[in-house]
Parts: C-alpha cells; structure tokens; sequence
C-alpha cells in the first residue's frame, strides 16, 4: 500500500515542474493519467541531447509511475474525453500559459462545475495573477529574475545560474505540497480549489533569508562563490589535492575547528571572535585556514573533521554520486524494466516511510500504452474508442511483447 493510493490525477503537463509534480504523487501512489498530442506526444519524448535506445532521458527521468493517453484536446470531442475523465478524478494538474486551457473549457471554473471536489493545480512561470503572469517563464528567467542568479557566482564575478533547473524542481515541490494540503482542506469541506504556483515564486520563497536580512538594514546579498552571508568559516577550501566542503555553524564547532588543526590564535583574533565578526572577515578568515590546510589532502582533512563532529563533505560530480555507497544504502537509485530502452536506473523518491512505502511500479510509459483501458474505465465503448482513434482524436500504442 502507497501513501496516495485510490488517486486519480490527470497530468496535462510537459517539460520539466508540472510533470515532476505528477511524478512525486505517482511515486506516493496515485494512478496518473498523462495526456499527450497524438504522434508525437509531450515535448521530452524527442528532447535531447541524451537517449537510451531512443527514448529520451528527459522524458524518463520524469514520468515513470504514469499511464499515457494521446488526445487532441483542441478538439470538441477531445475536450469532453478530458471533462469525462474528471468526472473521477481527484487532480488536474496543468502547466499552460495563464488562459490558454479558458478557450477550451478547460478551466478551473469549467471543470469545477463536473466535479466540484476537483483540485486543479496550475504551474506557470509566474502564476495566474499579477504584470507577468502573461509572459513564458523557464527555469533561466526564473532563477534571474526572483533572485537566485544574483547571489550565484564567485565574488566579482558575473551571476551565475545553478546547476540543476532548481527553480523548476521547486515549483514541482511546492505544486505537490499545494495539491496534498487541497486535499487535506477537501477532508474537512468537500470542496475542490485551485492551487496556483510558480517557477518564479518558488524562487522567491526561498530568498527567506536574504530577504529579511534586506528589510532588516537594507543590505543586497551579493555573490560569495560557496561562502555563506550567514555563517563562517561555511564554504569550500582548496587544500593539496583538490577541494572539500566545510562549516562550523556555531562558536563550539568553531572552538573544535581551531583546536583541531593547531589554529587556537584565531580564536584570540577580534576579527574573528563571534559568527558576526567572522563573517564580516570571512575572505580573510578562508584565507588563514587555507594556508594552515595547503599540505593536507582532503581525505586527511575529511578524516580529522568527521573525527571530531564537525560538518564536511567531499564536492562530487554526477559519477560518484551514483555510485556514492550512502545514495545505494538508502535505495536511492531505482532500476526499472523498459520494454524499449532496457533497464534504467531513475533516481528515486528521497522521502522514507515507514508503514507506506515508495514502490517502483511502472516504467515511463509508451506514447498511447495505456489508451483504450483509461478510455473504458471512462466508459467509452469499444466502438467509440475506434471512432475517436479514426478521427485521430486519440491514438492506441501496439502492446509492447
């Protein structure tokens, strides 16, 4: 048994936040019903650069735990498959542009009407309100424009974008979050709503801290490369052999620091005599640790900092990741049977429980795999099924051997 089983979602989503949405609840254990266009399905079916056997790992990174139904929803008799559908279902999750879904009756208001205890979540680039809720919004413009560009990048230097679309992934979160606490308030009232997020707005939660800091004395974060306007010493030091991650975090990690590597003449300096002081002189402070660490390798320093309790980690690239033996410990990677691309190893959902855990159940399905069994559970007959197949409303994928 899974955390969400019993609920039906209908995924109208593409590219990257929305479908990873739809991902999580899937994981949880909701049945989810992702519609497609007819041909050639969502955009990640054919994004590149990277395939396995031709299936595009964009699109398997994001849709294992779904069921696919081919539908041309401009058209009337695809609109009204979607309305059936909803009939049913608990969740609608969608990531068009603000009023695109309004033309085809496919609205929030128009499907509340079928079924007034739908939850229908909205993932854009902006939100469904406000001066920029027209415009198209990736996780790029995201990420530059709520702030997170700003303060990433090495002092001096130009803004830099993270890494992983983490804009993207957090819109995907706080949608899922949205969509579980709709569904709790649901328990009490009966009532659907709407749940409205965005790539932008995820970006700005999480400049929490900055922001408070602005309003606190008017102070702009800047860029600190992996330095931290919280707390030193917090950050990467280059030492013999390579790099290593370290914080103390508070005045007795820092006391233990200093005593560790023979540096207690720090803890005399008023530069560096409490977390504020020391963040105020953190260059300086990087600078002195790193001449006492220079002819240490960071296996000897990690080894002496975990000795003692204090916070630190070697800096990976995607290799060792995967193969990190505490990513394996924790089941972390998930490999999944694909009757094209073989078996492929997803990363798996990273929250645990106890009683109701996360299964692997389906691979990302084919384009029109699941096709006449979501249509009859609609109770569509065999003949009308054939009717909408003709009049390439939908689209029926061969079973696969």
């Amino acid at each position: 048994m899974n955390c969400l089983d019993g609920l039906k979602v209908i995924d109208i989503t593409q590219f990257l936040s929305a479908s990873y949405c739809t991902q999580i609840l899937g994981d949880l254990g909701a049945d989810v019903i992702k519609i497609e266009r007819p041909g050639s399905g969502e955009v990640y079916r054919t994004y590149g650069p990277k395939f396995i056997k031709g299936e595009s790992t964009s699109f398997l990174a994001l849709n294992r735990n779904k069921r696919s139904l081919p539908l041309n929803m401009k058209e009337p008799a695809g609109q009204e498959v979607i309305r059936r559908l909803v009939k049913t279902a608990d969740v609608l999750v969608e990531n068009f542009r603000p009023g695109t879904l309004k033309k085809y009756g496919l609205d929030f208001e128009s499907l509340q009407a079928v079924n007034p205890r739908l939850i229908y979540c909205s993932v854009s680039g902006f939100g469904q309100t406000g001066p920029y809720a027209p415009k198209g919004g990736f996780d790029l413009s995201a990420q530059a424009m709520s702030g997170v560009m700003y303060v990433t990048g090495e002092e001096n230097g130009p803004p830099v974008k993270v890494g992983y679309p983490i804009s993207d992934i957090g819109g995907g979160l706080y949608a899922g979050l949205g969509i579980l606490a709709a569904l709790a308030s649901r328990e009490k009232t009966g009532k659907g709503q709407l749940v409205d997020t965005s790539l932008f707005e995820a970006g700005v939660a999480w400049g929490m801290m900055a922001g408070l800091n602005y309003f606190a004395d008017g102070s702009i974060q800047g860029r600190m490369g992996s330095a931290s306007p919280q707390n030193a010493p917090y950050q990467a030091f280059t030492v013999k052999d390579g790099a290593f991650t370290m914080g103390t975090g508070n005045d007795m990690l820092w006391e233990k620091f200093c005593i560790l590597f023979d540096m207690t003449y720090l803890m005399e300096d008023k530069r560096y005599q409490d977390n504020a002081s020391r963040v105020k002189n953190q260059r300086a402070l990087a600078a002195e640790i790193e001449k006492v660490l220079k002819d240490l390798t960071v296996e000897e320093c990690l080894e002496k900092l975990d000795s003692a309790g204090i916070p630190c980690g070697p800096i990976h690239s995607i290799d060792q990741v995967m193969k990190d033996p505490h990513v394996l410990a924790r089941g972390m990677i998930w490999d999944i049977e694909h009757p094209v691309a073989g078996k492929i190893p997803t990363i798996g959902f990273p929250v645990f429980f106890s009683h109701t855990p996360c299964r692997r159940r389906d691979y990302p399905p084919l384009l029109g795999e699941h096709t006449r069994e979501i249509l009859q559970a609609a109770q569509y007959s065999p003949e009308e099924i054939d009717g909408l197949i003709a009049a390439g409303i939908t689209s029926v994928r061969k079973e696969h051997k």
